[in-house]
């Protein structure tokens, strides 16, 4: 009788699931600073000029919006000199009006890119070859055009000597998304680019594009800009999705 009744419980659970999740077709839901946010109208539009996807979600007194430099598959940085991909959050309680953006800013390395811009040449002087690739043991500091310092990075070349991945060795401080370094040692001509640092403004992930609906995932800290003290310095969105919203052409 107990089996039966756990049965039953689970079957009833599994249909409220169901039903749940057609309901939030199409859906946009993540956590802000720790609470559930879920928008009420969701619309996606799309530049037929530029290319460029305008995310909106709304919640009563608040909304949300997410732009892409483009409607690809792939994943698209908050915080960069490309204001095309920006996430905004605004609110209007109790007529205290707030507007948070995600903004540049500056801090250690937390990801790099995993294309190199430029291999470059002679990067294994100092390396071993193992299963086929040279792994270099010594960290190269790195320079740049922007104003961070101190990032180190260990290398993997292949036997032309042009590197071919790179890992952190030291995060360096007062770098920003976007920022090209070079790789001294070697031939002291491969380049790549700063992808996000710590603290950084998140990013944002299309998963899938039907052409007529879009589905993805984000993350975001936004920095208060309205100028307004009632409001903290910054809200924070993590385990954001949307779900199947439909694309239309932008207004």
């Amino acid at each position: 009788m107990k089996k039966i009744a756990s049965l039953i419980v689970i079957l009833v659970a599994f249909v409220s699931c169901t039903t749940d999740v057609k309901f939030n077709t199409p859906g946009f839901q993540a956590y802000k600073d720790g609470v559930l946010f879920r928008g009420l109208d969701v619309k996606a539009y799309k530049s037929t000029s530029t290319g460029t996807i305008s995310l909106v979600a709304v919640a009563q007194d608040e909304q949300v919006t997410i732009n892409t430099a483009s409607a690809a598959l792939g994943t698209y940085y908050f915080g960069t000199t490309n204001t095309n991909t920006k996430a905004t959050y605004s609110s209007s309680f109790n007529s205290v009006s707030l507007m948070y953006e995600t903004n540049i800013i500056y801090g250690p390395v937390a990801k790099m890119s995993g294309y190199l811009y430029t291999g470059g040449s002679g990067y294994v002087s100092d390396c071993t070859l193992i299963n086929g690739v040279y792994v270099c043991s010594n960290s190269h500091p790195t320079t740049n055009t922007g104003t961070g310092s101190g990032l180190t990075l260990s290398v993997i070349a292949n036997a032309a000597g042009a590197v071919t991945s790179v890992k952190i060795a030291s995060p360096g401080n007062g770098y920003k998304a976007g920022d090209l370094v070079t790789i001294t040692g070697g031939g002291a001509n491969a380049t790549i680019t700063v992808l996000n640092v710590e603290g950084s403004n998140g990013e944002v992930s299309i998963t899938e594009n039907t052409g007529d609906t879009i589905t993805g995932n984000f993350k975001f800290n936004a920095i208060n800009t309205s100028g307004n003290p009632s409001g903290g310095e910054q809200v924070n969105f993590q385990y954001g999705t949307f779900y199947k919203v439909p694309l239309q052409a932008a207004p």
